[in-house]
């Protein structure tokens, strides 16, 4: 449920964690996008349109990154991820998240 009125060079934060290289299967840093499950049984992406909506939403040590709707757009879908919910009023418990751990891929830099 990606907002239509979103141009795709506006700049949001994305919940999302560090991923270190491990030497091995990862040879360069990443993220890891966090994603979860709508009422409707879809995965889907959150992005914030200010700190303040992210932190309201996720608390303080919610990791982010900031890159522009398009690029969150790209790097999701490449995942099967199709939604994005823009400044949710709250989410869903940690246990009904779930991970994506390779769109992230590129997203470095």
């Amino acid at each position: 449920m990606t907002s239509p009125t979103l141009d795709d060079d506006l700049i949001v934060l994305a919940p999302a964690r560090p991923r270190p290289a491990d030497g091995w299967q990862r040879t360069e840093d990443g993220v890891e996008f966090e994603t979860w499950h709508t009422v409707r049984g879809t995965v889907c992406s959150l992005a914030f349109t200010s700190s303040e909506r992210l932190t309201a939403c996720l608390g303080p040590d919610q990791p982010w990154v900031a890159l522009p709707v398009g690029a969150l757009r790209h790097l999701l879908g490449e995942a099967g991820v199709s939604d994005i919910v823009v400044d949710p009023p709250a989410v869903p418990s940690r246990g009904e998240r779930e991970d994506h751990r390779e769109e992230g891929e590129a997203a470095r830099g």
